[in-house]
């Protein structure tokens, strides 16, 4: 399959899984848990809106104000004139967080109910109670127990005082607390104190709204009331019949938006735009919503309760149009347990209290920027599109700019969610693209490169394998610079063999009959080289060039040259049984001294070869075999201190082009029984080489035909008569000492 498409295929798989993993809720939770924690770090706080104050119920106030270290046991006519004075000053809104459910005494009780209507814009937190119910059968047995999640109202004295009261349903810790609900779950679509407060504060907008609607379903009760009301309307009734129509009618949506496009402009830019926006957005979205967080604890502006108690009228003005939310903070009261496990939960910090989550969750509906994930499908196509193009560009590009360009592509995917989150709450996934796909991708592509590599390099390996030795390819991969600087000098044993017949062979045979012919012949000779730990460096036409090296002249070495050179001809002896009838007798030299072993050549070519004279001498041994008639020929060099082996000594001899003789001996077998009783025998060619050494021709000349006749030895005999009749008729110089000086190669 052509690179390009495995790419492509491997690609879209790998988008594909990531798709799956984006699908997994442990995923999920991760991207809520860490990408939108590592979000809001590198936001950083934000300032919030200045229409939302929270007045905090703190230890110092309770000091300044003489009153119970326990929020609970204040006198409510102390709340009662909180309200006094934040509605004297103008305050939109008051909503408290504390429950009022339980009676305190008649005066107290009266003076707050009496505060609540005179202001005409509280809103009451209920409470929330899990209650286990029992499920009975027709017959009144308890079949089984259901546990239910009740709404407590405050006291009706407070109740009917109040614009109204809802609910605030949050987790607690060990949670990490990140979405509230708009509506209730389980609870009729129950609108919370935060959406109630925000409808009751953007009084210009609901208004608008509900004047829309009005067109569009008939006895829909409106958001406020007005002193033409025959009747009080119910804020929170309103808002859950708002919800429902929403909920019933999808398309609604589209005509309130076009229906509010004839709004005055005034009405649909800056902040009353964005309530309209967050309005509509509140009854048609799902009722779980993410918080924007401005900050850590006290990001919102607090102001401690006794202050407000202190203040004056001058001061108290700053309030006017604002919304107070009063509650217990964690941050002036850290002992208290209303504190919240958020995003911005540090071990030396002090928790979110639930009194400024819902001013959070009510300052991000008055913004209309609550933090919005992206679809479902645009989140999918996003992990789909990131993991496909990265795999692409991993495996096409090399390891270091694809790391670049992995690093790039994180860069500006990291900047461009952070800027989106930044501006408009929107929160693209971080946690799988970022830190999950990107190393995934990058590293699996770079081990699969790796593995592709080694690989290649372990068939390169092989290939080499078949023309250098084992520790010379392990150094060149390590370092080519030995082709240049690796040579050194080593005490080496030299087989050269070369085959007869090739010639007439390759002008008989077509190349490739010859191919796999030579072949098979090579596979036989190379087994006993290799078995006897040799290393075949050169293959030229019919010849081979074997050596074993040491650092030293080694008994054991030169045996097991020996042993090869006797398994060769031994192989080419099989080899020559072939029924086709083609032979290929070979001749073989062995040679030993020292050698520079190691890459010779210049520029773009290199062999690695032995030089030195033992390889030329080796060469010109194979080569005596032609005129003594033998197979194996070795030097004295090569047989000193090598027991085991059966041979003779055939003369000495100079060769064409060299000065010094060397002592030729023919190899003959490995000793046993029968070759020991063989050798014991007289030897009529050693007599014969004694007599040709003393000059004594005739004598010589007799040995050497007893030899041919009786010892079946024929060749070097025949090859020494020869010579004697060659000396008697030109008897050599006065100095010759038996050496035989070779004219021809």
């Amino acid at each position: 399959m052509p690179r390009a498409r495995k790419t492509l295929l491997f690609s879209l798989a790998v988008g594909l899984l990531a798709v799956l993993a984006a699908l997994m809720p442990p995923v999920a939770g991760l991207e809520e848990e860490w990408g939108l924690d590592l979000l809001f770090r590198l936001r950083g706080p934000r300032p919030a809106p200045a229409e939302v104050v929270v007045v905090a119920l703190d230890r110092q106030s309770s000091k300044q104000l003489e009153l119970p270290m326990e929020p609970r046991l204040w006198p409510r006519s102390v709340h009662a004139r909180l309200i006094e004075r934040l509605s004297a000053a103008g305050a939109a809104v008051i909503v408290f967080d504390l429950i009022f459910n339980e009676p305190q005494s008649p005066e107290t009780d009266q003076d707050l109910a009496g505060a609540m209507a005179g202001a005409g814009n509280v809103i009451l937190t209920q409470s929330l109670v899990d209650e286990s119910v029992a499920l009975v059968d027709a017959r009144g047995r308890p079949t089984a127990r259901v546990e239910i999640e009740k709404t407590v109202p405050p006291l009706p004295l407070f109740a009917e005082a109040s614009l109204a009261q809802a609910p605030f349903p949050l987790p607690k810790v060990p949670i990490k607390l990140s979405r509230y609900w708009t509506f209730k779950p389980g609870g009729g679509d129950a609108p919370t104190m935060p959406v109630v407060a925000f409808l009751a504060f953007a009084v210009p907008e609901a208004r608008l709204l509900e004047e829309r609607l009005a067109g569009m379903a008939a006895g829909l009760p409106g958001f406020h009331r007005t002193p033409a009301d025959p009747q009080p309307r119910s804020l929170v009734v309103s808002i859950e019949r708002t919800r429902a129509l929403f909920q019933n009618r999808p398309g609604l949506s589209d005509q309130l938006q076009a229906s509010l496009a004839q709004a005055p402009a005034a009405l649909l830019s800056g902040p009353s735009g964005a309530r309209l926006r967050s309005m509509l957005r509140l009854f048609q979205a799902e009722a779980l919503h993410y918080l924007n967080f401005y900050g850590p604890a006290g990001t919102i502006r607090t102001i401690p309760y006794y202050q407000l108690m202190q203040a004056a009228p001058a001061q108290m003005s700053a309030l006017a149009g604002k919304a107070v939310f009063v509650g217990q903070t964690e941050s002036y009261w850290p002992k208290a347990k209303d504190g919240f496990y958020t995003v911005y939960a540090r071990p030396e910090a002090v928790d979110i209290s639930g009194v400024e989550i819902a001013a959070t969750a009510f300052a991000n509906l008055l913004e209309d920027r609550p933090v919005l994930p992206v679809s479902l499908a645009l989140e999918l196509a996003i992990v789909f599109a990131w993991g496909a193009g990265l795999t692409a560009v991993c495996r096409t590009w090399p390891a270091g700019p694809a790391a670049a360009a992995v690093a790039g592509a994180i860069l500006l995917y990291g900047v461009a969610a952070c800027r989106l989150f930044n501006t408009s709450g929107r929160w693209l996934p971080l946690v799988l693209p970022l830190f999950g796909l990107a190393p995934l991708v990058y590293f699996g592509a770079l081990i699969h490169d790796l593995r592709r590599v080694n690989r290649e390099r372990r068939t390169i390996r092989r290939a080499f394998g078949y023309f250098l030795p084992n520790h010379v390819v392990d150094q060149l991969s390590r370092d080519i610079q030995a082709l240049q600087s690796e040579r050194r000098v080593v005490h080496s044993i030299c087989l050269y063999t070369d085959a007869e017949r090739y010639t007439r062979l390759s002008e008989a045979m077509d190349p490739q009959r010859l191919t796999t012919l030579m072949n098979e012949y090579y596979a036989a000779i190379f087994e006993p080289i290799r078995a006897n730990g040799g290393l075949i460096l050169q293959v030229v036409g019919d010849s081979v060039l074997s050596l074993w090296t040491g650092a030293r002249p080694d008994p054991a070495l030169h045996a097991r040259a020996c042993a090869a050179a006797l398994g060769v001809a031994g192989a080419v002896d099989r080899f020559n049984q072939r029924p086709d009838g083609q032979r290929l007798p070979t001749r073989i030299g062995l040679h030993a001294g020292e050698v520079v072993l190691g890459h010779i050549g210049a520029g773009d070519h290199f062999e690695y070869r032995p030089v030195g004279d033992i390889v030329n001498t080796a060469s010109r041994l194979e080569g005596l075999n032609k005129y003594l008639g033998t197979r194996v020929l070795v030097s004295e060099a090569v047989l000193a201190q090598v027991t085991g082996l059966v041979s003779r000594f055939v003369g000495s001899f100079v060769f064409v082009g060299k000065s010094r003789p060397v002592k030729v001996h023919e190899l003959m077998a490995r000793d046993d029984a029968t070759i020991r009783e063989r050798s014991a025998a007289p030897d009529d060619f050693a007599q014969g080489l004694a007599a040709f050494a003393r000059r004594e021709w005739d004598a010589a000349a007799e040995s050497f035909r007893r030899a041919v006749q009786c010892n079946g030895t024929p060749g070097p005999a025949r090859f020494y008569m020869h010579l004697c009749d060659e000396y008697r008729r030109n008897s050599p110089a006065e100095d010759w000492d038996g050496t035989i000086h070779m004219e021809q190669k």
